[in-house]
């Protein structure tokens, strides 16, 4: 059996963790859940810290905030653990707090994450540094964004990480400054780095729940889909939202595939439970049948990327969006 230590002489570790448990076990987001409970329960037989006061002592009022917090205690309990005669609580107790913070922190990442597929809507713009035109992405980013779109994707196939990484934080802080979300294509890793919005992955690119294991909680994933099969089966594996295409006959991947039409995209709006993501082929003329036929966003590249003045481009499809009934 594991006997607690005594209280007296305790690091101020135990005292800002146990503060950080107590703050995020109450917090009103979703203090109902059994995450939740279960830490509010576990609370009780920790030893009583030394007081903290001061303007932290609020609970989080999003889960947001309760999420930054639950990541702040498991790096103070991680601290408590490497120096075990410091510690007031022993390893049992210690297990039980480490297991009651992930689950806590799955909880609010979900939670987070179905609050972020709201905003997958409207124009979807992919950066490619192969597709700008001569011009710069970072040029290409800004235009997007002051055009109207919503969200952006970085899809960087062809340069290594390192080269690429710059782009992608000037991208997330673009993104951060205009309110939109970005998307790192496929590099798990890259979109951990940046902490952007989230990750978007193929069919034969890391699965869903390995990514998962890369990504914060809070970042939301996609996954792209030709057939309805494929597209059920990236909702069973928790993607936050999916892409299915190609609508319109398109080459931009490198790969010409038979479209799918807005009829088949019609189908797959019934199929879908998560935001649905239009891709491939479309522009400013052939947009209003894909938003009518359920798309949430419109994600392109060359409509916007290679037109000889991309604001424009953009703001052009976003009105187009807009008037066919879509959510800008």
């Amino acid at each position: 059996m594991t006997s607690e230590r005594p209280a007296s002489n305790r690091p101020s570790h135990y005292s800002m963790l146990h503060h950080c448990l107590n703050a995020v076990a109450t917090a009103p987001p979703a203090a109902s859940t059994p995450a939740h409970r279960g830490l509010a329960e576990l609370l009780p037989s920790l030893p009583s810290p030394l007081a903290l006061a001061g303007p932290g002592d609020a609970p989080p009022q999003t889960n947001e905030q309760a999420l930054s917090l639950a990541a702040a205690a498991q790096m103070l309990l991680y601290q408590l653990e490497t120096d075990e005669t410091s510690s007031p609580i022993g390893w049992e107790t210690t297990g039980r707090i480490r297991h009651a913070l992930g689950e806590l922190s799955a909880q609010l990442g979900a939670a987070l994450r179905r609050e972020k597929a709201e905003q997958v809507r409207g124009l979807y713009v992919i950066i490619d540094p192969q597709v700008t035109g001569g011009r710069e992405p970072l040029d290409i980013a800004v235009a997007a964004v002051n055009g109207g779109a919503r969200m952006l994707q970085l899809r960087d196939k062809l340069r290594d990480k390192g080269e690429s990484l710059p782009l992608a934080m000037a991208l997330q802080e673009l993104c951060q400054r205009h309110g939109a979300m970005l998307i790192i294509n496929d590099h798990a890793d890259v979109a951990a780095a940046v902490g952007s919005a989230g990750l978007h992955v193929g069919q034969t690119d890391l699965p869903v729940a390995q990514a998962r294991q890369i990504l914060q909680p809070h970042q939301v994933l996609g996954r792209s889909n030709r057939e309805f099969e494929q597209l059920v089966e990236s909702q069973e594996m928790g993607a936050d939202h999916v892409a299915f295409g190609a609508i319109y006959a398109t080459t931009s991947k490198g790969v010409a595939r038979s479209p799918q039409g807005p009829a088949r995209l019609r189908q797959a709006k019934e199929l879908a439970t998560a935001p649905l993501v239009a891709i491939g082929g479309i522009n400013l003329h052939n947009l209003p049948p894909v938003v009518e036929a359920g798309a949430d966003a419109i994600c392109v590249t060359a409509a916007v990327a290679l037109a000889p003045e991309p604001e424009a481009a953009a703001a052009q499809m976003t009105a187009a969006i807009e008037s066919a009934g879509g959510r800008v």
